[in-house]
């Protein structure tokens, strides 16, 4: 569903390139999160990795925002 959001923004020119970007990071993130929270866990405990993820979670919520204009205006 996310890459979807990648062609509103940024322009035709600079498609390839964001959306190899946009693969190369969640294909990384998701390879390292569970090594980095099991860490976390390992030094301060489970609800502290769990608090980590729960924050995770709310930094990608003002992301949100840059997608409220194209929305309104039925590009997205």
């Amino acid at each position: 569903m996310l890459y979807g959001t990648v062609a509103d923004l940024v322009t035709s020119d600079r498609r390839a390139r964001s959306y190899g970007i946009f693969y190369t990071l969640g294909v990384g993130a998701s390879a390292l999160a569970p090594f980095a929270y099991g860490l976390v866990s390992d030094w301060g405990g489970v609800p502290l990795a769990l608090g980590l993820v729960g924050s995770m979670v709310f930094l990608t919520l003002p992301l949100t925002l840059v997608l409220r204009r194209p929305l309104a205006a039925g590009t997205a």
